[in-house]
């Protein structure tokens, strides 16, 4: 059992250092070209306000554990045993893992974890899939509706889009689609008996977890774009709200691009753009910061989950 535990221990320190590295590098790539997106729009009066940066991260560091807490959820009405915390800080641990080339680090981390832990490894993983469907679909969504209403002209007349919300809502989290969907990438993943079995309560739940995290990171960018002095109303908080859904649900569906880099700034300036009527130069430099806000909360979030009390079942292998 100590070895096993040691192994584990081994491989948690080796997939975080793998992860952490992809994000330095990311990091440095992101900083440098933001100093040259910026040197090329001096012309705009950039204005840098700390408190609402900060507030920002504060922000992203509360969605991250939102969301940690809906797979938490999830997993645990699939199979798992994990108390919510513990099931917390593995999923905020292995997030990072979306950020090694090939996207399957972060479903195959929780697994793999889990399982280590003695607890249930397809719960992780079926709960990962389902949980995963759930936030590309409600993130769909918001995109429609919102960005849906502003390209057809229809500010003031939000009909439109609580009726595309809920159409989509309804068709893409029924049951069975989860199900369907969570069975074909089982397949793609090599568990062909891959099933995912939640009722339309759990589906729910975890849906309008999704919907309020959503929220929080349109607010987030909207405290982003003021920290640095790019003017924006709440008013608008629909709108970034389905910007940064749709730049973060293109990212993800482009599998080549770990954390979806390069084609989650590139959506969101086009988007920043045509919609908020952002100059390019601005609205790529807002995109990058954008990113760099992302990575920051991550490791926020990290340092945060790592000081948390251990359950007792943990802090017995600690002591063995």
């Amino acid at each position: 059992m100590t070895a096993s535990r040691g192994a584990r221990r081994f491989a948690t320190v080796l997939f975080l250092g793998v992860a952490l590295a992809f994000v330095v590098t990311l990091l440095k790539g992101q900083w440098t070209s933001l100093d040259e997106v910026m040197a090329a729009t001096r012309t705009f009066e950039w204005s840098f306000r700390p408190w609402l940066l900060l507030l920002a991260v504060v922000t992203g560091v509360a969605d991250l554990l939102l969301m940690g807490s809906v797979w938490a959820g999830l997993f645990r009405r699939t199979g798992g045993n994990a108390r919510r915390a513990d099931a917390v800080r593995v999923w905020v641990v292995t997030n990072f893992g979306r950020y090694i080339p090939g996207k399957v680090w972060q479903l195959g981390g929780l697994a793999a974890y889990m399982k280590g832990r003695g607890d249930s490894g397809a719960a992780a993983l079926a709960s990962a899939l389902a949980f995963q469907i759930i936030t590309l679909v409600t993130g769909g969504a918001v995109a429609v509706s919102t960005i849906g209403v502003a390209w057809a002209g229809g500010e003031g007349n939000w009909l439109p889009a609580v009726v595309a919300l809920a159409g989509i809502l309804f068709l893409g989290l029924h049951p069975g689609v989860i199900r369907w969907i969570a069975s074909r990438l089982g397949g793609w993943l090599g568990e062909d008996d891959m099933t995912v079995d939640l009722g339309a309560g759990h589906i729910v739940r975890a849906a309008a977890g999704m919907l309020l995290a959503w929220s929080l990171y349109g607010v987030g960018l909207l405290l982003l774009l003021r920290g640095v002095g790019v003017t924006s109303e709440i008013s608008q908080l629909p709108l970034l709200t389905g910007i940064f859904a749709a730049s973060y649900v293109v990212g993800y569906l482009v599998l080549v691009a770990p954390g979806g880099l390069v084609v989650r700034e590139g959506a969101m300036t086009a988007l920043l753009v045509d919609l908020a009527g952002l100059a390019v130069g601005v609205a790529a430099a807002v995109a990058i910061v954008a990113r760099i806000w992302m990575v920051v909360t991550e490791l926020a979030a990290l340092a945060l989950v790592l000081t948390w009390p251990r359950s007792v079942e943990e802090g017995k292998e600690r002591l063995d």
